[in-house]
């Protein structure tokens, strides 16, 4: 990990995404830069302004965590467009490895169309994306990892792993099990024990398939992650496993570029980051950026 990019607009709310992605990259050993982003849908004179005024307070602010954590002073950029685009661009163009986000403030009417700043830099970016939820208070303790059981899964674990989020971490892996075939036993007469004995066994074989993946994937871990396979809609599972085991942060892959990405996104991992209070890291899967291509033709729906 070399660059680490933290947005924000100023605020308390964003400053924790500030904090947390400081504390992130002095470990790492990676350069932190600090963004903001002018909305230019203003008067050239306004936008000037606005710009000078945000660069002066973002040396400031790299000042003070220069001088609290005695590492070199973050590097400040100022863009301008929309708040999501220009954190995009940015993070194409520094080519950083992880873009941090505070969450912003909600907007109820707009985000039924357009969703939040953070929502559509996951959407749309190809880098990672941890959303700030809470103020940091050390490293994560608790973890909670969504598994397809794919590629993308694997790319998100390792991405995890290599920012150091999982080292010292209570790490439970949860893979959600789709079984459509529920509603066909049931309409066929079968008894509620027969239909429990079904899933109980299709549930079994989810666990050893998670496994199998977990050996697969080769992460270096202190201890042993614990591994849930639970039968239910991927976002309904994910949120009840949240209110479980209140974990610090949730991590969550998406699919590949294009249509398939968008849907995932937009069917379970928007739903699920737009209702935890807890921090949230969404991991990009590219086949052209990673080399590989994705597994296909699992029976359980994408995280």
């Amino acid at each position: 990990m070399r660059r680490l990019l933290a947005a924000t607009d100023l605020s308390p709310r964003s400053d924790r995404a500030v904090r947390r992605a400081a504390g992130l990259a002095g470990p790492l050993g990676a350069e932190l830069l600090l963004l903001y982003v002018v909305d230019d849908d203003q008067p050239a004179s306004l936008v000037d302004a606005e710009r000078r005024e945000a660069l002066s307070l973002l040396h400031g602010r790299a000042a003070e965590l220069a001088k609290s954590a005695r590492d070199p002073a973050p590097r400040v950029l100022v863009e301008t467009g929309d708040p999501f685009d220009g954190i995009i661009r940015a993070a194409e163009a520094q080519a950083a490895d992880l873009v941090v986000l505070g969450a912003h403030r909600r907007d109820l009417l707009r985000d039924v169309f357009v969703g939040t700043t953070a929502e559509r830099v996951m959407r749309h970016g190809e880098r990672p994306v941890l959303m700030v939820n809470r103020p940091p208070a050390g490293p994560y303790w608790g973890v909670l990892a969504a598994a397809d059981l794919d590629e993308g899964s694997a790319h998100a674990l390792r991405t995890a792993a290599a920012l150091g989020l999982l080292d010292g971490a209570d790490l439970t892996v949860l893979h959600a099990v789709q079984a459509p075939e529920r509603g066909l036993m049931k309409r066929a007469d079968l008894s509620e024990q027969a239909v429990a004995d079904y899933l109980s066994a299709r549930t079994r074989e989810a666990e050893a398939e998670l496994a199998r993946f977990l050996a697969g994937i080769g992460l270096d871990l202190p201890s042993r992650p614990r591994m849930v396979a639970e039968e239910g809609r991927p976002a309904t599972v994910i949120k009840g496993a949240v209110g479980r085991l209140r974990p610090d942060l949730v991590l969550m892959g998406t699919g590949q570029h294009g249509i398939l990405r968008r849907v995932i996104l937009g069917s379970v991992a928007a739903e699920v980051v737009a209702g935890l209070e807890c921090d949230v890291l969404v991991v990009s899967y590219s086949a052209s950026r990673d080399g590989t291509a994705a597994s296909a033709g699992h029976t359980s729906a994408p995280a």
